[in-house]
């Protein structure tokens, strides 16, 4: 017992550590975004994010540079570089805070799509569930001032919903280090033109950041698959909120954002309906 519980801790830990990893790139990315366009800060997120992982592959041998599907590599860097250049935009103009409980939202989409995809059944009560969330998601998006904004912070959870659907049909046959180097490469290369059009030469000191911003993309992961290595994936579900928390503290302390009540009623009910479709799924 006294072995599962510090398993279960340690795996708490470095969750924890993704949740930090997390918040701490949304906040760089919404400090960036006031000197730089959302698509350059993405451009070099990516291009960077693949570059550190250069000499982690390389001592692990040449054949890490090697892949059976560079068409799922593709599939997958389009996707991503267009959920990460909404998901930027839509931090232009919301709280980090909102922008946070929107992306709660994720497991809604994924059964949704793997419903439509993968031909899952999705049992009534959670299709309650899913309308509950859309009720909470109009109440924090209530305030007229969000608009295209709000839009692209939704819009960015479906595609990192499709994202999650196609690696759970595919990441069975492709190595981490390939899928997140090769992903990463490619949503460079889709970002890179519309970069280019706002391209703006970056300081030494937005460069350090954006170097940090690259790493903790990969570390966000690197986490998180730790985590999951040592516990399910259902029993620390619960833990994942607490970003929502850690989100709302930088967002005040950086840029006085505080969520208004109906972001917090919002937040409730989209907490919630998450939370009962994760134990109706693994009741």
């Amino acid at each position: 017992m006294f072995l599962s519980k510090n398993t279960y801790v340690q795996s708490l830990f470095w969750l924890l550590l993704s949740i930090l990893a997390s918040c701490l790139n949304d906040l760089v990315t919404k400090l960036l975004i006031t000197e730089l366009s959302s698509c350059q800060v993405c451009f070099f997120r990516f291009i960077l994010g693949s570059l550190f992982l250069v000499p982690i592959m390389h001592h692990r041998g040449k054949s890490t540079f090697k892949t059976q599907r560079l068409s799922l590599h593709i599939f997958r860097g389009l996707f991503l570089s267009i959920g990460m250049g909404l998901y930027a935009y839509s931090l232009t103009k919301m709280t980090i805070s909102s922008a946070t409980v929107i992306g709660f939202t994720n497991p809604i989409f994924v059964l949704i799509l793997a419903r439509i995809f993968l031909k899952e059944v999705v049992a009534w009560p959670i299709w309650m569930a899913t309308l509950c969330t859309c009720l909470g998601m109009a109440l924090i998006l209530r305030p007229t001032t969000y608009n295209s904004a709000a839009l692209s912070c939704i819009l960015a959870t479906i595609v990192f919903a499709s994202l999650d659907v196609i690696n759970k049909k595919y990441v069975a046959y492709e190595p981490i280090l390939s899928m997140l180097f090769f992903s990463n490469l490619v949503a460079a290369c889709c970002m890179l033109p519309v970069a280019c059009y706002y391209w703006k030469v970056p300081t030494l000191l937005e460069l350090f950041f954006l170097s940090i911003l690259g790493i903790g993309s990969n570390l966000i992961l690197y986490f998180l698959l730790k985590a999951f290595q040592q516990s399910k994936v259902a029993s620390l579900a619960p833990m994942k909120y607490t970003e929502w928390v850690l989100s709302i503290l930088l967002g005040y302390l950086f840029f006085q954002e505080w969520p208004t009540l109906s972001a917090f009623l919002g937040a409730a009910i989209i907490v919630s309906s998450t939370c009962f479709i994760l134990y109706y799924q693994n009741r």
